[in-house]
C-alpha cells in the first residue's frame, strides 16, 4: 500500500508539473506573439536585447541557489532555514544590482539613451527574481499544486493584460512595461502568501554568516556549469544587440524564441529521465534508453519538419508578414539543432546522474566557447543566420564531446540513427516543397513520406515506443 501511495503521489506530482509546463509554454507563446505582432522591429530587438541582459545577470546572481534548496528541503532540510538564506541571498543581491544599474545610467546617459527601456525592466526582473525563493520552497516541499499556481500567475496576468490593450486600445511599450511589474509584484506577493500564510513557513532568526557561507560552498562545483550555460543562452542575443542592428536582433531573437518553444516533449521528458536516471544511482537500463532514443528522435525531426513547412506561412499570418519569410533561413538552422539537444539531454542526465560534473563543466565550457567566438566572427557579417550557425556547430560539438565520454553500449547506434532521423526529415521536406506549393498537401506528404521511409528503415518502432514506460 505504502508503494502505491507513494508512487500515486509521484504521478500526481508529475502531471501537475507537466500541467503547469505546458501551460506556462502556451502562454508564454501566446505574449510574445502578441508582442512581436504590436510593435515594430527595433522596439521589440529593444525589447528582447533589454530582457535578455537582465535574464542573464539575474541568473547569475542566484548562482543556482535554487536547486540546493529544493535538494535540501526535499531531502528533509528545515524549509524556514532555506527561505531566510534563500530570500537574503536574492534581495541583497538584487538589490545590489538595481543600485548598480540606477548609477551606471545616471552617471553615463549615452547607456540610458541607447537601451531605454534596459533600467525600467529591471524593477520587474528584480521582483521576479525576489520571488523565486518562494517557488523553489514549493518544489521543495513537494506543494506542486501551489507551485503551478504561483508559477502561471504572471504569465496569466501578462496575457490576459495584452489581450485586453490589443482588444480595447492600443498597445504601447507603457503598457507592457506596466504589465511586467505589476504581475511580477503580484507573484511575489502571491508567493508570500502561499509560503507564509497557507504553508506557515517564514522567514527565521538565525546565526546567519557560518548557515550562508555553508549554502554558498555547496552551490560552488556547479557555479561554473550555472556561468556557462547561462551565457549560451542568452549570449547570441545580448551579441546580436551589439555587433548587429535593432531590426536583426528581432528578427533573430523571434527565431530563437520560436525555436526555443519548439522542443515541447523535451520539457517534459527531461525531469522525468532525471528523476528516473537519479533514482537507478546512475544505473544503465539500456532497454529503456534505447526505447527511448527512438521516441525521442521521431519527437525531434517529425513536429520539426512541420513547423519548418509551415513557418514562413503561418508566422507571416501570426505576425502581419514580418518574422516569417524573413527569418526562414535562420529558423532553418537553429532547427536542425533540435534532435542534438534530445540527445545531448540524456548524455548530461547520465552523467548527472553519476555526479561527474567535471565532465559537464568542460564538455560546458567547450560549448559556451564556441558559441561566444562564432557570434563574434559571423553575426557582423551574417546576423542571425550568423549567430545561428554558431550555435548548431556549437551543439554538434557538445553531442561528439558526450558521445566520446560516454560509456552507453549503443551511443554510436545512436549516433547513427540520430543522422538517418535528420536525413528523412530533410529529404522528405524537400520533395513535398518541389511537389507542390499548397501547405496541407506539404504536411500530409511530409508526414507520410517521413513515416515510410522510418519504417523502411527500421528507424521507428511503434511497439517499442508504447512500451517505453513499461518496459
Amino acid at each position: 500500500m505504502g508503494n502505491e501511495s507513494d508512487r500515486g503521489r509521484l504521478i500526481r506530482n508529475i502531471s501537475a508539473n507537466t500541467l503547469q509546463v505546458l501551460g506556462n509554454q502556451f502562454l508564454g507563446v501566446f505574449i510574445f506573439l502578441i508582442i512581436s505582432r504590436s510593435f515594430d522591429k527595433p522596439s521589440f530587438g529593444e525589447l528582447s536585447w533589454s530582457l535578455a541582459v537582465l535574464t542573464l545577470i539575474t541568473t547569475l546572481l542566484s548562482l543556482r541557489l535554487e536547486q540546493i534548496v529544493v535538494r535540501n528541503v526535499a531531502a528533509g532540510g528545515d524549509p524556514s532555514d532555506m527561505l531566510t538564506l534563500f530570500a537574503a541571498h536574492n534581495f541583497f543581491t538584487g538589490l545590489f544590482f538595481f543600485g548598480v544599474l540606477s548609477a551606471v545610467c545616471y552617471l553615463y546617459p549615452p547607456l540610458a539613451r541607447e537601451h531605454y527601456l534596459l533600467w525600467i525592466l529591471s524593477i520587474s526582473q528584480v521582483l521576479t527574481f525576489w520571488a523565486l525563493p518562494f517557488r523553489q520552497l514549493l518544489a521543495g516541499c513537494g506543494a506542486f499544486g501551489w507551485l503551478a499556481l504561483l508559477a502561471s500567475v504572471s504569465n496569466l496576468i501578462r496575457a490576459v493584460g495584452l489581450y485586453c490593450c490589443v482588444i480595447y486600445s492600443a498597445l504601447s511599450l507603457r503598457m507592457v512595461i506596466a504589465l511586467f511589474t505589476v504581475s511580477s509584484m503580484v507573484e511575489l506577493g502571491l508567493g508570500v502568501w502561499i509560503v507564509r500564510g497557507r504553508l506557515g513557513i517564514g522567514l527565521r532568526r538565525m546565526r546567519f554568516v557560518p548557515a550562508y557561507t555553508v549554502l554558498i560552498k555547496s552551490s560552488l562545483p556547479q557555479a561554473g556549469v550555472v556561468f556557462l550555460q547561462a551565457g549560451i543562452a542568452r549570449v547570441d542575443w545580448i551579441l546580436m544587440g551589439v555587433l548587429s542592428s535593432p531590426t536583426h536582433t528581432a528578427e533573430y531573437t523571434f527565431a530563437y524564441r520560436a525555436f526555443e518553444f519548439a522542443p515541447l516533449p523535451l520539457l517534459v521528458l527531461a525531469p522525468l529521465l532525471l528523476n528516473k536516471m537519479a533514482r537507478a544511482g546512475g544505473r544503465t537500463d539500456m532497454l529503456f534508453l534505447d526505447r527511448l532514443v527512438r521516441l525521442e528522435l521521431l519527437l525531434a525531426t517529425l513536429p520539426t519538419l512541420w513547423l519548418i513547412l509551415a513557418w514562413a506561412p503561418m508566422v507571416d499570418f501570426l505576425t502581419v508578414a514580418k518574422y516569417g519569410a524573413s527569418n526562414t533561413r535562420t529558423f532553418l538552422i537553429l532547427s536542425c539543432c533540435i534532435p542534438f539537444q534530445y540527445i545531448n539531454n540524456l548524455y548530461w542526465s547520465q552523467e548527472f546522474a553519476r555526479n561527474r560534473l567535471g565532465l559537464i563543466l568542460s564538455v560546458t565550457a567547450v560549448t559556451g566557447t564556441i558559441v561566444l567566438v562564432g557570434d563574434v566572427i559571423l553575426i557582423p557579417y551574417y546576423a542571425g543566420a550568423g549567430a545561428a550557425a554558431a550555435y548548431l556547430a556549437a551543439m554538434t560539438v557538445q553531442y561528439i564531446l558526450y558521445t566520446r565520454a560516454s560509456d552507453l553500449g549503443k551511443k554510436w547506434e545512436w549516433g547513427g540513427r540520430l543522422l538517418v532521423s535528420m536525413a528523412i526529415a530533410g529529404g522528405s521536406g524537400l520533395i513535398v516543397v518541389g511537389v507542390t506549393d499548397v501547405l496541407m498537401l506539404q504536411l500530409l506528404l511530409g508526414t507520410a513520406l517521413y513515416c515510410l521511409l522510418g519504417w523502411v528503415t527500421g528507424l521507428f518502432r511503434t511497439k517499442e515506443n508504447v512500451l517505453l514506460w513499461n518496459p
